[in-house]
C-alpha cells in the first residue's frame, strides 16, 4: 500500500516492459523511464527493480522531395546559365531577368548575385521544396527590396535535384526564371 492507502501495481523481477517511440519522443523518454521506475517500485525493500527495455526507430529519416513548382512568368532563356566560381550574376532591366535560365550542381552551395538596373524596385525570391512562394523554406535576396541601382545577393544550397523556380515578388505574373539542380556537375 502506498501512504495514501491506494494500492500500486506490482511486476514480477526481471519482467521486461518495452517501450516504442519514434525519433520527436527522445525527449520523453527519461521521463516515461522514471514514471515505469516509481510505479514498478514498492515500499518492500526485497523487491528488485524491473527491467526496462526501450527500442528505437532506427529506421532512416524520409528523403526530401521536391514538390511541383509554378511555371515561371517569364519566358525562359534558350539556354541554360552556368554560374562563375559559384556565383550567379543576374541583371534585371525593362522589368526582366537576365539571364533566367541556371543550371548548378547539387549540394554546391552558390551565391545569387541581383543588380538592379531598372527603374523600380525588385527582388528574388526562390521558391523552396515545398514549390510555394513566401513560405518559410524560400530563399531571398538581401535587401528583400532592391532599389534603382542597388545590389543584392543570397546563398542556395539546394539538397534535392530538380528545378527551382524563381520570381520577382514586386512582379511575379511578368518576372521569373529557374534553376536546374543536377546530380553531377551542370
Amino acid at each position: 500500500m502506498s501512504p495514501t492507502g491506494a494500492s500500486r501495481p506490482r511486476l514480477s523481477p526481471g519482467r521486461n516492459i518495452v517501450v516504442k517511440f519514434g525519433r520527436s519522443a527522445a525527449l520523453g523518454t527519461a521521463a516515461v523511464v522514471a514514471v515505469l521506475l516509481v510505479a514498478c517500485g514498492s515500499d518492500d525493500k526485497k523487491d528488485t527493480l524491473s527491467t526496462v527495455t526501450v527500442a528505437q526507430d532506427t529506421a532512416p529519416a524520409p528523403t526530401p522531395q521536391l514538390q511541383r513548382q509554378a511555371t515561371p512568368t517569364q519566358e525562359l532563356d534558350a539556354a541554360a546559365s552556368q554560374p562563375e566560381n559559384r556565383v550567379i550574376s543576374i541583371g534585371i532591366s525593362d522589368v526582366k531577368f537576365s539571364p533566367n535560365r541556371w543550371s548548378v550542381a547539387l549540394e554546391e552551395p552558390i551565391t545569387i548575385r541581383v543588380t538592379n538596373n531598372d527603374s523600380q524596385q525588385h527582388n528574388l525570391r526562390i521558391a523552396g521544396l515545398d514549390g510555394v512562394f513566401e513560405t518559410q523554406d524560400d530563399a531571398i535576396t538581401d535587401p528583400e527590396a532592391l532599389q534603382p541601382g542597388e545590389s543584392g545577393e543570397l546563398t542556395f544550397a539546394p539538397q534535392v535535384s530538380g528545378n527551382y523556380t524563381f520570381r520577382c515578388d514586386f512582379h511575379p505574373a511578368s518576372m521569373g526564371g529557374q534553376i536546374e539542380v543536377n546530380a553531377g556537375s551542370p
